[in-house]
């Protein structure tokens, strides 16, 4: 599974429609605020067994962002 399927699996799971999901939209367009990309991403975290700083996390803006920082970390 790359980066960005992990993303949107974990998206759905939080009722988030994956199925027109672009790199390019926003995390907040998609309904997540502060605290739920936190907990999505410490669901990447467990998923993938890699860690993200505060400061990388609060950095996240789109989809891309996401995919491009698990992949930053898993390289």
């Amino acid at each position: 599974m790359n980066s960005l399927d992990t993303v949107k699996s974990i998206l759905s799971k939080r009722g988030v429609d994956v199925s027109k999901l672009k790199e390019d939209d926003s995390l907040q367009e998609l309904g997540l605020d502060s605290l739920d990309l936190v907990e999505v991403m410490l669901e990447i975290e467990d998923a993938l067994n890699v860690e993200f700083s505060s400061n990388e996390i609060a950095s996240l803006n789109t989809v891309k962002d996401v995919a491009e920082l698990i992949n930053s970390k898993k390289a």
